[in-house]
């Protein structure tokens, strides 16, 4: 339905909105009930926000206008955009000229992650920054006291999202440009259409203001005369923020005198940020109140020895602006010790705060580093793009007797080798200008990629057998350019403290007595050898004894979790413990110092246990069945023994096809859905020098399971024959896998070992492959220049005579255990059931997140808890629809001769050129020996007469499990 209003608005002009909405959506009722909010003015403007501006208001939307919660905290009218909304509306602009958009927004109550949108003017997108227009989240403490660990520590407070109100102009992406994003438009009529592309936000009015600078201090100073108070000294915890738009900026704890609170023997979370703030565009709020009106000084105690010889930037802001130029982008050079800095330095700026509250926004920003940043991503297009115009002159041959004339074929070959340096001269000079030395490792790599495309540019028909110091493998100017990308957007900087003052009280620099700093360093010292509480494995007659097998932050958080909820509801006490060595799990068994719970076992640990009558059966608990509908059925099957289960799923990794999208569609190349199209597309790029990475090219010559048993049940085969007393390597269909995985490198060419699939997909060499979660993580939080450029889909399809195509891959990653030998099985039930559970999960996964940042994603193998985890939706559609080809490798006394075995037909048919047919019968003897010994030793054979049955559990077995449940 099409909604048509117009509507003439009286500012200077005569300003004509037309509005359409696409789709419609249900909105409330007309708002009643408001206050205040961030969009009035303050009451001292700079020259960028005062002025002409043209504000359309959101009750010209033709909308039913929102009148909930988050809508009366507004001033004005607003509606609510859902997922694929849209406004659009036409406005007459008065002058020709450069403009700004900004919208008075609240992200809706449902947003997991930050809402975003996109701005079309006259049917096109006027710049390409306005294709994704990212809106803040807000967050704050639930709390303002951090909570204590049972050993005195502090840890971290619980974050909530803080429902607020803010005008957002319109930025790039990354938040890296000096100014928001400026459009050109001319004078006269220009329809606009803005749509909601991620998540729901609450749209209040839309501001179109001409361009200006920010005014620089003299102009600002003139614009706002006011007093100099005295006598004021307001001093603020930097780890305590008001509320921030990216939690995982958190409080970090620091030994150093020189910062407070301090304890000897405590950790205390004393300062703010550090490497956790970092990237550009996060901010960190800070609230206070001033006595009157008038001119102060702000001073920060700060920290910057997370990146020698270079300077980091932050941008200021009072009441949601920007004071001045000079507080746009604030320098933060490397000191070795806390350290006060005054804004503005030994001249310190004047500040006008208005009485009562105000909002100080110390925003992280690259903002002087931009064009080395975008010249970075532009050169490694350049770089890329020219290596594939070599590699189709030459069919990516490398002889060093062999002469080309790449000149002929390439004629301005040299002059853009030329201008590629050039141009990263000039940054390479504005670093070096900006940090005010040579020495910087962002510096130092830089001239390392100069000086390799200038050897090139000398003799450019010799780039063929240089191609290693051109665009391929370590040193080369592209994987040196890779490198310096990151470490220029990256700006951490650690706070203690803040310090709002009047010029009389000004804040002194701490310096600890040298007899000070010498008895604290003896105390630690004479406490460093005591025992390490987390490592203890000890635990209370009426607590629980969980091992786990993490790092302390994982620990931190799950006793957190525990305390405040587990424990609170049903009465049972935990005590967590960092697992010393889970390989030695079986001794701590055999000697009965055992928990009554493991967390993140390896999967391959809980079998060897349950063979040992270790663990506890947890299908022995009436409820087991009806538990685990929250796990593909697949993932259950390592850990099956007859009809008992010794362990569950507690992450599950995947295997996924990544693939560049820049580099497949420049060779016209689709995506393979089966290994048949992956064959289809290897010549063309192997003639470019590339290939398709498997599972099997990754780490040594020993080739798991993991690897292996995918190309096996995707041919209709099975691992053991279906009494589990023999293998089923002697089938056609086995046969058949072993002799594709082998082909696949003996006459295919796909790549034997690959160092790292991650690096060799970043640098375009290994564009598309298989890998699993792993590779995932890298790409989303430590690969920027390709972001947007590259996509996952399923793992190969094996195709059947038949038709039929089969996906199966595994999953394998970590487990819970119990062992038998618990004195509280029915608790020890409990808590597994709590900790897998998928609010639990849920909650475990968005701290993790909201407290560590996006690099300690939570894979869990609840798959309602995966489906709320933070990523793409496209992203989660191909994992999720990969997991119901999820099929664990069955375990069984002498699996691991197969395992074994299979890995080493591989290597002699591969390496040593044997007869596939003759690997495998030789690998078939020696697997049947060891599997019938091992079932003589656990008692299923007696002189090689069965005497007991062993069951081999399917994938249909555990979907009748939860079929039957109760």
């Amino acid at each position: 339905m099409r909604v048509k209003l117009i509507k003439l608005l009286r500012i200077f002009g005569s300003v004509l909105i037309l509005l359409t909405v696409l789709p419609s959506s249900v909105f409330a009722a007309k708002i009643e009930n408001r206050s205040q909010a961030a969009a009035s003015q303050p009451a001292h403007v700079n020259a960028a926000t005062g002025g002409n501006t043209i504000v359309i208001k959101a009750d010209a939307f033709g909308l039913p206008l929102s009148a909930d919660k988050i809508a009366s905290l507004y001033e004005g009218p607003s509606v609510l955009l859902q997922q694929n909304d849209a406004v659009r509306f036409q406005v007459s602009i008065p002058a020709t000229g450069l403009y700004t958009l900004a919208f008075d927004m609240a992200a809706s109550e449902s947003a997991v992650n930050p809402p975003e949108g996109q701005l079309q003017v006259d049917g096109a997108f006027p710049v390409s920054d306005a294709r994704r227009i990212v809106f803040p989240l807000f967050y704050q403490n639930t709390t303002d006291t951090f909570p204590l660990d049972r050993y005195g520590n502090e840890a971290l407070i619980r974050q909530a999202r803080l429902e607020r109100w803010t005008r957002v102009p319109i930025e790039d992406a990354n938040f890296s440009l000096q100014y928001p994003v400026q459009i050109n438009l001319s004078q006269g009529d220009h329809t606009f259409e803005f749509k909601v592309t991620e998540e729901a936000l609450y749209l209040g009015s839309i501001y179109i203001t001409p361009f200006a600078q920010y005014p620089n201090y003299e102009q600002y100073l003139q614009a706002n005369p006011a007093s100099d108070p005295a006598g004021v000294s307001i001093e603020i915890e930097a780890e305590h923020p008001a509320f921030k738009n990216d939690t995982s900026i958190r409080p970090v704890s620091d030994r150093s005198l020189d910062v407070t609170p301090y304890d000897t023997y405590r950790l205390l979370l004393n300062t703010m940020g550090g490497e956790s703030w970092q990237r550009s565009g996060t901010t960190v709020y800070y609230r206070f109140d001033v006595p009157q009106d008038g001119y102060y000084y702000i001073t920060l105690r700060a920290i910057q020895n997370y990146k020698n010889n270079y300077t980091v930037f932050r941008r200021i802001t009072i009441n949601g602006d920007v004071p001045f130029e000079q507080l746009n982008e604030v320098p933060f050079g490397y000191t070795s010790r806390w350290t006060n800095i005054p804004l503005g330095g030994d001249t310190p700026f004047k500040i006008f705060l208005k009485k009562g509250s105000n909002i100080l926004g110390i925003e992280a920003t690259n903002s002087p580093y931009y064009s080395a940043i975008e010249k970075i991503k532009k050169v490694l297009i350049d770089i890329n793009n020219l290596s594939l115009e070599i590699k189709k002159l030459t069919g990516n041959q490398v002889d060093r007797y062999k002469e080309w004339t790449i000149t002929d074929y390439i004629p301005d070959i040299k002059d853009r080798l030329v201008a590629i340096a050039n141009d990263l001269k000039v940054d390479k000079d504005v670093l070096t200008t900006i940090n005010k030395t040579g020495g910087s490792q962002e510096i130092l790599t830089y001239q390392m990629a100069i000086d390799n495309i200038l050897f090139l540019a000398q003799d450019p028909d010799k780039i063929p057998i240089y191609m290693n110091r051109f665009s391929e493998g370590s040193g080369s100017a592209a994987q040196e350019l890779g490198t310096v990308l990151p470490l220029l957007q990256s700006s951490p900087l650690g706070l203690d403290k803040i310090y709002i003052h009047s010029a009389d009280k000004v804040p002194q620099q701490v310096e600890t007595p040298f007899f000070t700093s010498l008895m604290e360093g003896l105390k630690r010292f004479i406490n460093s050898f005591k025992p390490d509480p987390y490592q203890s494995i000890e635990a209370g007659k009426d607590e629980l004894n969980v091992w786990v097998n993490r790092p302390r932050q994982y620990v931190d958080l799950l006793q957190t979790l525990v305390d405040q909820g587990f424990t609170k509801d049903t009465g049972i006490k935990v005590k967590f413990s960092i697992m010393p060595d889970e390989s030695k799990l079986i001794l701590a068994n055999a000697a009965g110092i055992q928990p009554d719970v493991a967390l993140g076992v390896s999967t391959n640990q809980p079998y060897e246990l349950a063979i040992r009558n270790a663990l506890k059966d947890l299908r022995s608990f009436p409820d087991f069945d009806s538990y685990i509908k929250v796990y593909s059925p697949g993932a259950l099957l390592s850990y099956i023994i007859n009809d008992s289960v010794y362990a569950i799923p507690e992450t599950q990794d995947f295997w996924v096809t990544y693939y560049r999208k820049d580099i497949l569609d420049s060779l016209k190349i689709p995506i393979p859905q089966t290994w048949n199209e992956v064959i289809e597309i290897l010549p063309e790029l192997q003639r470019y020098g590339m290939n398709f990475n498997t599972p099997l090219s990754a780490g040594s010559g020993g080739k798991p399971y993991l690897m292996t048993a995918p190309y096996i049940f995707n041919q209709g085969a099975h691992l053991y024959s279906a009494d589990g007393f023999s293998t089923g390597l002697d089938s056609e269909e086995a046969i058949k896998a072993m002799k594709f995985m082998a082909e696949s490198f003996t006459i295919y060419g796909m790549p034997l070992t690959t160092s790292s699939f991650y690096d060799s997909f970043r640098y375009g060499s290994l564009p598309i492959g298989v890998s699993n979660f792993e590779t995932y993580i890298k790409l989303m939080t430590a690969a920027p220049e390709i972001a947007g450029l590259w996509g996952i889909g399923l793992y190969p399809a094996t195709v059947l005579p038949d038709g039929t195509q089969n996906r199966y891959a595994t999953g394998s990653a970590q487990a819970s255990i119990m062992f038998a030998r618990t004195t509280k099985p029915e608790e020890s039930w409990k808590f597994m059931k709590w900790w897998m559970s998928t609010d639990t999960q849920i909650d475990f996964a968005q701290q993790l997140v909201l407290n560590y940042g996006p690099e300690y994603l939570w894979n869990s193998a609840n798959l309602e808890a995966f489906k709320t985890l933070s990523i793409p939706q496209e992203h989660k559609d191909v994992i999720l629809q990969q997991w119901q080809w999820l099929q664990e490798p069955v375990k069984l006394p002498g699996s691991y001769m197969e395992e074994r075995e299979i890995s080493n037909a591989w290597n002699e048919i591969v390496f040593d050129g044997v007869n596939p047919r003759v690997a495998i019968d030789n690998s078939i003897i020696i697997i049947n020996r060891e599997i019938t010994r091992k079932m003589e030793e656990f008692g299923y054979l007696k002189n090689g007469v069965k005497v007991k049955e062993f069951k081999i559990p399917t994938i249909d077995t555990v979907k009748e499990w939860m079929q039957n449940a109760k």
